[in-house]
């Protein structure tokens, strides 16, 4: 079955339909139709069948995704490669409510060598990560730019420039539980963006984020705070298990880290 094919049979989803993608190796990109929206409370679910990896064929965009989807479950999905892996966008840069992403989940997914990012996030609420995996890529591992309310859980992220990144105004997300290891840093709590990108309800870069249980060891800095960030630097020492490599090297590398 072919990508094109299975746009189509997307096409036709209505909420609290669920569609089983093919087993084995997809080879191309999978272009969610626009707007593929379930309702309050009747997700649209897209599981994978036995061994599904989606193996993109065009690096300029998405392994999988769509812009302004909302109401979807993604579970059981691999990728690899493509501009990002898994990646729901806003429909253009206006943070309007009927183009934004609204409450998608993502449980057991995977995503490796993508370009950029493996996971990308971008204009919306209810962003949620769960039992998944990601490695590679030349930016981040999970890039949330202004979401409101997520999470990012029991998750383990390794081989990128950074595991997870939080920008953009993005606020209230728990990050809990997760390992990440051989990443320059770890976690960015606030990160600079252009001003086109960012969220109307703040000034700031993130907010309210919880950062809790995670093992992370990495070369660079476990976890990086932009300059006025709402964090509690100690709380962070003190539930999260933060190893570098570079502070081993007597650099004196901060484990949390606050930059301008």
């Amino acid at each position: 079955m072919t990508p094109a094919t299975i746009g189509r049979a997307l096409t036709s989803l209505r909420p609290s339909d669920t569609y089983t993608l093919p087993d084995g190796d997809i080879l191309g990109n999978i272009v969610l139709p626009r707007g593929l929206s379930g309702s309050k409370g009747k997700f649209i679910t897209i599981r994978g069948g036995k061994n599904t990896r989606i193996i993109a064929t065009d690096n300029s965009k998405a392994a999988i995704g769509g812009g302004g989807i909302k109401w979807l479950r993604l579970r059981g999905i691999a990728t690899v490669g493509g501009l990002n892996g898994f990646q729901f966008s806003q429909n253009g840069d206006d943070y309007e409510p009927d183009t934004m992403i609204e409450q998608i989940y993502l449980v057991d997914c995977h995503s490796i060598d993508p370009v950029d990012d493996c996971f990308k996030f971008n204009g919306g609420s209810e962003a949620h990560l769960n039992l998944c995996s990601g490695r590679g890529g030349r930016d981040q591992i999970v890039d949330f730019l202004g979401i409101r309310r997520g999470s990012i859980r029991r998750s383990k992220f390794s081989g990128a420039t950074c595991a997870i990144t939080c920008k953009g105004g993005t606020q209230a997300i728990e990050i809990r539980a997760n390992d990440i290891r051989d990443c320059v840093d770890g976690i960015h709590y606030g990160e600079k963006t252009a001003p086109r990108w960012q969220a109307p309800w703040t000034d700031r870069s993130a907010e309210r984020i919880t950062i809790a249980n995670n093992d992370i060891s990495v070369t660079g800095n476990p976890i990086a705070l932009a300059k006025g960030a709402d964090a509690d630097v100690a709380q962070l020492l003190r539930e999260n298990r933060l190893t570098t490599t570079k502070r081993a090297k007597g650099q004196m590398a901060r484990l949390v880290e606050v930059y301008g």
